[in-house]
């Protein structure tokens, strides 16, 4: 028992030092794209400091993103290095055998995931709408995040609180709960617009169920099914500062996805960023568990390095057949939950049945 406690933490420490050291790399080439692609956009109110910070808050978000390739990487080096050394010949006489390895190195790369999952619940999505949200302050100075989450922006002679904001398509933005101040020349309150819904289509507002009022008149409120407001914001302006579906929380996602049901809107952008959420640790481990075979193979046989490769390679063929899938929910009719499971259960049951058998 002794001897399977501590070979359980060697693999286990062997396999998340080699996910350590892989994540680094590749979060800092990562980085250093990001680096130079927000080179070019330095200016007058964008600086080098803003830039960095900028790079600092959005570095967890970038460690989301690549860890699936960490992992990958990460735990076949780690156990090739015992491979290489013979180490998993000696365990494999000591009574472990390639099941005993394979869930070990799962389980590590699982402690790693419930720390990410935590963060990208919690930290990641404020520390990626907040950063967007400065980035666009400092080089624009018509955006602030509030308090809350909501966005406050300075169009022309209008002062605009959104208090939500939702993807339809890829390049059309909904936007609920708008509260619109419009000044005079000396700055002072004219008039207030509420509005439940807009849009923006590059040049205008089309507000929809509207209560407008002037704030130094007797007359009353106003009630509209539908207004316009001339507007000088760019829609790359709300693309830089709108959080994508796929950062979201999952709270967030379930709170959008009510409120797009309530208003009879598409909600399938939201629902393959929910059930990807969801099925994001299992189609880590998933990408993992394909690559394992190829470790047990190099630690009998010469060509370690490329069979390491042909596992990673095979990882990663993978992950690009789960986008694939995940895809096909927007083209036919197969339930978005389907398209996400499918492809991480067949995989995952085919290689446990591999390795237990062999």
């Amino acid at each position: 028992m002794v001897a399977v406690k501590v070979l359980t933490r060697y693999l286990i420490s062997r396999v998340l030092l080699g996910v350590a050291a892989v994540s680094v790399l590749l979060v800092g080439l990562y980085t250093l794209v990001e680096l130079v692609r927000e080179t070019r956009a330095l200016e007058a109110g964008y600086g080098l400091p803003q830039m960095l910070w900028y790079l600092v808050q959005t570095t967890p978000r970038r460690l989301y993103d690549i860890f699936p390739f960490a992992a990958l990487i990460g735990a076949l080096m780690g156990l090739g290095v015992l491979a290489a050394g013979n180490e998993l010949v000696a365990m494999r006489a000591a009574g472990f055998d390639r099941r005993h390895v394979a869930l070990r190195a799962l389980l590590a790369i699982a402690l790693c995931l419930a720390v990410l999952v935590l963060l990208s619940e919690t930290l990641i999505p404020d520390l990626e709408s907040r950063a967007r949200a400065d980035r666009e302050a400092a080089r624009s100075g018509q955006v602030y995040q509030g308090q809350f989450g909501q966005l406050w922006l300075r169009d022309g002679p209008r002062v605009i609180r959104i208090g939500y904001s939702a993807w339809l398509t890829d390049d059309q933005l909904e936007f609920g709960e708008l509260l619109i101040y419009e000044l005079g020349q000396d700055m002072r309150l004219e008039r207030i617009v509420a509005a439940d819904r807009a849009r923006h289509d590059g040049r205008s507002w089309q507000l929809e169920h509207v209560e407008h009022w002037p704030v130094d008149s007797r007359s009353g409120r106003v009630l509209l099914d539908q207004f316009e407001l001339a507007s000088g914001l760019s829609p790359e302006l709300f693309a830089a500062t709108v959080a994508r579906p796929r950062l979201l929380p999952t709270a967030d996602l379930l709170d959008m996805l009510e409120f797009l049901e309530r208003n009879e809107l598409d909600k399938l952008p939201y629902q393959r960023a929910l059930w990807s959420r969801l099925v994001y640790p299992l189609n880590v481990l998933v990408m993992v568990l394909v690559g394992l075979p190829f470790v047990f193979v190099g630690s009998r046989q010469q060509g370690q390095g490329l069979r390491l490769f042909a596992g990673v390679g095979l990882g990663l063929m993978v992950f690009v057949l789960v986008r694939l899938v995940e895809g096909l929910a927007a083209i036919i009719l197969i339930p978005v939950w389907l398209t996400a499971l499918l492809p991480a259960l067949v995989i995952s049951t085919g290689m446990l049945l591999f390795v237990k058998r062999s």
